[in-house]
C-alpha cells in the first residue's frame, strides 16, 4: 500500500504536457516567473486578456509561451478561457470584410494589439478567423497573423 501511495504522489508531482491549448490572463497584471514558484525571479507582467500558449502543467502552474516566443511560468489561477487573439506579425495585419484575401480591408492592426475572437477558423472560413476590435467592427483575420488560435 505504501509503495502505491509513493508511486501515486510521484506521478502527481510530474509535469504534464498540455496539448496545443491557449488561455488568456484574467488579472489586470499577471506575473510571468522564471520557474513554477512565487519565489522564482519575476520576468514579465502581462496585462488582462493576453493570450498564452500552455506547454506544461505542474502543481498549480503553467509553463507558457507568449506571442514573442518567451517561455515563462504563470499561476494556473491567473488564466481563464481564451476570447482574445494577439497580432504576432512584425508588420500591421489587415482585417478583411470577408474570409478572402481579395476582400476589402476594414481596418489595420499593429503588432501586439489584442482583438476579440468572434469565431475560430472553420471549413467555411478556411485560413481566417472572425475577430472584433474594441470599436465593435467585425471582420476576418488570417490565422497566420494571429497568436492564440
Amino acid at each position: 500500500m505504501r509503495c502505491l501511495l509513493i508511486s501515486l504522489a510521484a506521478a502527481l508531482a510530474m509535469p504534464c504536457a498540455v496539448a496545443d491549448d491557449f488561455k488568456q490572463t484574467v488579472d489586470a497584471a499577471t506575473i510571468g516567473y522564471e520557474g513554477p514558484s512565487t519565489r522564482a525571479t519575476k520576468q514579465f507582467i502581462y496585462s488582462r486578456g493576453t493570450p498564452l500558449e500552455l506547454l506544461v502543467a505542474i502543481d498549480g502552474w503553467y509553463k507558457v509561451r507568449d506571442a514573442q516566443g518567451t517561455l515563462l511560468w504563470v499561476e494556473r489561477k491567473s488564466l481563464g478561457e481564451r476570447s482574445n487573439v494577439q497580432i504576432k506579425s512584425s508588420a500591421a495585419a489587415d482585417v478583411l470584410q470577408a474570409p478572402d484575401s481579395a476582400s476589402a480591408v476594414l481596418f489595420r492592426v499593429e503588432p501586439g494589439v489584442l482583438l476579440s475572437l468572434v469565431s475560430p477558423p472553420t471549413a467555411a472560413t478556411g485560413a481566417f478567423a472572425q475577430v472584433r476590435n474594441r470599436d465593435g467592427v467585425t471582420g476576418f483575420l488570417r490565422i497566420d497573423a494571429a497568436f492564440g488560435l
